[in-house]
């Protein structure tokens, strides 16, 4: 049975230290860039490397977060914050950016590289399209069932890791806007407001229920689980928490280690949890409450705390329980002496740890003139350890007939001795995992930064709609609908789960009449093992030769695309982040053109990369429309109680049940009465929540113009006909040189000063 790693956080290196002293056998934590925990104490350059020397001494490893997403400057300067990590002998680094995973690998040979929960990898097809990048370890969306993480293991070949306790966030990580959109701190840099923690009233069919907190899950508790975990060939169980304090990752981490060795030392006997350890787990930081999270099951109204979700406090007593049994101790390495005393001889000492031993001489020993010196004295000496991280567990001392050395030469050349074996072990272990030696400072060109591409030309609009009468007024828009002609849309996203016979017969109809304009039958936004079935669905629209073109916001997307031997066109949508030029190359060859991300600022939009016609990877910029803020595996209909249909029958038999993406009169509101629309997708159970406002880029057309965009997209979601031709005439006329003025409220986003 494979020992499972236990992986553990710091915040701080007080923290780090409790980890390893709890019996962790790895440590991630932040440096001062990159980490998705920037309000964390994190770790200086200095820090890092004095945890890497004192981590691989005790045999234990350390991954470096650089899970967020990186604009082309900071891109450029990963490899310098790298470097000194990398010669250090740094274990492995955790990433969301796929530019990011390019120059690591690139420079990098050696360091692991660990796929972040920021990349949203929901089944083995999206893992296996970042292990052509050198991925060998995927952290999956928490949302995953044990069957579905370990399938995902198995079919991808690839390690994996699984958080096992800790803080929950309601969004699929990696995709939530909400921090981002209404305070400017974005989730994807670190900086997470948790607005998800705020109360919200639900309203639904014309009905407000009572301010709670649906939006706060339960924290995440696995100890009864861990015996499942294991034999399901779980890699690494990962406890969250890096802005936790030190007590909290000494007696979770002690909690863990103590229940996986029970159970790998007596599998059969499959002993309970000790009611002490659940104790300690249930009043350690917890916000209102613990739970499995989705390990066993798809969502449920008891996995949200629905009331107060602060966290409560601690007893004083277990705390100091905690720092008297944990923190207090001394980590020490056992280590056993070999001592030769001959006179006109160097002392020599051998020490041995493990496979490793070292030997050295010291000063000549002498001939003793009055009191020999003996064996126990010697053993003496060589038992003062203190401070080096080793203990005397062995110590054999010979003498050859009466000699002297004085002490001091003793304690000398012990101290030598195991300064010598601790870099050796250092050493050692850095080789066992696999770091290569380094000839020099690897090359790192910064990749040079994109340009506009002027001159091609005003870009076209493209729409995304959810209802037939959008539908007919994008049609409408070249004179084969009933909605407005002269504003022509040259291409349309239809999302499958708002396809119907109706629709269909309209596209049908309106090919027969000569359609010119593109389009696109947008995918599911999350594809999970479990829900792969119902795909036969998109499969069945594909193969009716309607659509030219395959809108996925997922790696997942595209490698289906691939599998069904799709020769359409590919667009990736925002929610598939592109954030440089670097992550841009990587999925260029697979697109036709690629959304803009939403938290970057105008000027950073504009300079993404931006090909011409007919070629690969074009640009598209989303001007209007509501802001998915988040995708949810929980269901804000189920937790108000009003779900039509039992959810895990739904699961076995492949639920063919739908609810579309448009607008279902279903409402979160917050305290200052801002309503957000929510959008359930019940084939495949997921939310989707959108901001109060649209996004609105009318007032930036002339730059928009001539930014080399292929597309400006229109978003409609819950917009009449009407409401649809109106804001299709308002940009048509923005881009042939008016000034349009919206009667409708907006927000212009992150694009005039982008996202912290």
């Amino acid at each position: 049975m494979k020992k499972p790693e236990l992986l553990a956080p710091a915040g701080d290196y007080g923290c780090f230290q409790a980890a390893l002293k709890a019996g962790a056998d790895a440590v991630y934590m932040g440096g001062q860039q990159y980490g998705a925990r920037a309000y964390a104490g994190n770790f200086s350059r200095d820090e890092v490397l004095s945890a890497l020397d004192e981590a691989h001494f005790y045999g234990k490893r350390i991954y470096l977060t650089v899970n967020t997403l990186m604009k082309q400057k900071e891109l450029d300067r990963l490899p310098d914050f790298i470097f000194p990590f990398y010669e250090a002998g740094l274990d492995g680094v955790i990433v969301q950016d796929v530019g990011a995973l390019r120059v690591l690998g690139e420079n990098f040979p050696g360091l692991a590289l660990h796929a972040s929960t920021q990349m949203t990898v929901t089944d083995a097809a999206g893992a296996l399209a970042y292990k052509e990048l050198g991925v060998v370890r995927v952290v999956p969306a928490r949302e995953l069932s044990l069957k579905e993480a370990a399938l995902l293991k198995k079919e991808s070949g690839m390690e994996v890791e699984v958080f096992v306790h800790g803080a929950m966030c309601y969004c699929y990580s990696g995709q939530c806007l909400f921090s981002s959109m209404l305070g400017g701190r974005s989730g994807n840099r670190g900086r997470c407001a948790q607005p998800c923690r705020q109360p919200y009233s639900i309203r639904m069919g014309g009905g407000t229920g009572k301010p709670c907190y649906p939006l706060s899950l339960k924290d995440l508790c696995t100890i009864d689980l861990i015996p499942e975990l294991i034999d399901a060939g779980i890699d690494s169980f990962k406890i969250e928490g890096r802005m936790k304090r030190a007590e909290y990752v000494a007696g979770v981490t002690d909690a863990y280690r103590r229940r996986i060795d029970s159970y790998l030392a007596y599998p059969k006997k499959k002993a309970p949890v000790p009611p002490q350890d659940r104790k300690l787990l249930s009043s350690l930081y917890v916000r209102t409450g613990l739970g499995s999270g989705y390990l066993k099951k798809h969502n449920g109204r008891e996995m949200v705390t629905l009331g107060q979700p602060g966290y409560a406090g601690c007893d004083d007593g277990l705390l100091q329980e905690i720092r008297s049994r944990l923190l207090e101790k001394e980590m020490e390495v056992p280590v056993s002496f070999a001592a030769v005393l001959e006179a006109d001889k160097p002392f020599r000492l051998t020490a041995r740890s493990g496979e490793l031993s070292v030997c050295m001489e010291g000063e000549m020993a002498q001939k003793a003139q009055k009191r020999p010196m003996g064996e126990e004295e010697v053993k003496k000496q060589l038992a003062r350890t203190g401070g080096s991280g080793f203990f005397a567990d062995r110590t054999d001392v010979a003498i050859k007939g009466d000699v002297f050395l004085p002490v001091k030469s003793i304690n000398e050349l012990r101290r030598s001795v195991l300064e010598k074996l601790r870099a050796a072990r250092i050493a050692a272990f850095r080789a066992q995992r696999g770091n290569r030696e380094i000839s020099g400072i690897p090359s790192r060109e910064p990749a040079s930064a994109a340009q506009p591409r002027r001159g091609l030309g005003r870009p076209g609009l493209s729409a995304s709609v959810s209802s037939l009468p959008q539908l007919e007024a994008c049609l409408g828009s070249n004179g084969l609908g009933s909605g407005v002609s002269g504003t022509e849309v040259a291409r349309i996203y239809v999302p499958s789960s708002a396809v119907n016979t109706e629709m269909l017969g309209r596209l049908e109809e309106a090919r027969k009449k000569g359609l010119s304009t593109e389009i696109f039958l947008a995918l599911p936004v999350i594809m999970r093992a479990e829900t792969a079935a119902q795909l036969e669905h998109e499969k069945r629209l594909l193969e009716t030769g309607l659509f030219s073109g395959v809108q996925t916001a997922t790696a997942s997307g595209l490698m289906w695309l691939e599998k069904i031997g799709w020769k359409g066109k590919a667009a990736l949508d925002h929610r598939l982040y592109i954030w440089n030029r670097q992550t841009w190359e990587f999925w260029r060859d697979r697109m036709d053109t690629y959304c803009a991300p939403l938290e970057q600022n105008g000027r950073e939009i504009l300079a993404l990369p931006a090909p011409g016609p007919g070629e690969k990877g074009r640009k598209e910029i989303l001007a209007y429309g509501r802001i998915p803020m988040m995708v949810t595996a929980n269901c804000i209909r189920k937790t108000a109680g009003a779900c039509g249909k039992d959810m895990q029958p739904a699961r076995e038999s492949g639920q063919k049940n739908r609810t579309g993406a448009a607008s279902e009169g279903l409402f979160l509101i917050d305290r200052y009465q801002t309503a957000f629309p929510v959008a359930c997708d019940c084939r495949f159970c997921y939310n989707l929540i959108f901001n109060s406002v649209p996004l609105s880029l009318h007032g930036f057309l002339p730059e928009l113009s001539e930014s080399g965009a292929a597309f400006l997209r229109l978003d409609f979601l819950e917009e009449s006909g009407k409401e649809t031709e109106k804001i299709l005439r308002l940009f048509a006329e923005g881009l042939g040189g008016g000034r349009p003025q919206p009667d409708y409220g907006f927000t212009t986003g992150h694009y005039r000063k982008g996202a912290q």
